[in-house]
């Protein structure tokens, strides 16, 4: 049943599609989507000084803030580890937002790893942020 009333943010996630499975980046602690909408100008002398425009192309991107953990020890999560790896190879992932609750939103497509940021400060825990570039059609539905 689809979550009602306003949403706990602790419930939507970041998960990485494999083989039709939505297996979540392991210890996230925030994670944010974004998209845009390229705004192409056709101002012109008969827009009586106020600037016009048309709607152009999309892209979207999702970011992930969580714990560092080493690889053995986040079970069948994605590890940090994981993520580098495809960062490094250029492997483009099915990447998917959502709260994998049924009938909740699922927002998915194919996407890059395109940064990822190691913090280890002294007497605190390491922390990881990664930043994900959507490449191609955003699909949104539901969780069946």
């Amino acid at each position: 049943m689809a979550t009602t009333g306003i949403t706990n943010g602790t419930l939507i996630a970041i998960y990485k599609d494999i083989s039709g499975t939505l297996t979540k980046i392991a210890n996230a602690t925030s994670n944010d989507f974004t998209i845009t909408k390229d705004m192409i100008e056709t101002t012109n002398k008969d827009s009586a000084g106020a600037k016009e425009y048309i709607a152009g192309e999309y892209g979207y991107t999702m970011s992930v803030e969580g714990m560092f953990e080493e690889d053995g020890s986040v079970g069948a999560l994605i590890s940090w580890k994981e993520i580098i790896t495809d960062l490094l190879a250029g492997t483009s992932v099915t990447i998917v937002m959502t709260s994998n609750v049924a009938g909740d939103l699922k927002l998915s497509g194919s996407a890059l790893f395109n940064d990822l940021k190691l913090t280890a400060p002294q007497n605190a825990v390491s922390t990881f942020t990664a930043s994900i570039q959507g490449t191609g059609a955003l699909t949104v539905s539901v969780i069946a």
